[in-house]
């Protein structure tokens, strides 16, 4: 099981509630998932900044679902939510609450 960490700079957080529907339905195809979500920062404007946790079973699997043609239909949607993404990738997680 690996787990990534997703920075998104968004442009719009509507639109980018929007795509994660879509995106989770993806994900399960290949036994992936947002584990957590949160903000780390929203402006007057609309945009800011979301960090998402994801797990999937390996990088292959993720890395499938990125490549889902499926996800190519809503280009134009992630594109009105998300500006830039920056992604870490860990097969060694810790967690550190009980």
């Amino acid at each position: 099981m690996i787990k990534i960490v997703v920075i998104l700079d968004v442009n719009n957080f509507d639109a980018l509630s929007e795509f994660e529907k879509i995106a989770v339905k993806v994900m399960t195809k290949y036994q992936g998932g947002i584990v957590a979500a949160f903000e780390t920062s929203r402006f007057s404007d609309g945009t800011g900044e979301e960090v998402h946790i994801l797990e999937f079973p390996s990088e292959k699997e993720f890395l499938s679902y990125r490549n889902d043609k499926s996800l190519a239909e809503y280009a134009d949607l992630r594109k009105k939510a998300i500006s830039n993404t920056q992604i870490k990738i860990s097969s060694c997680f810790k967690s550190y609450i009980n």
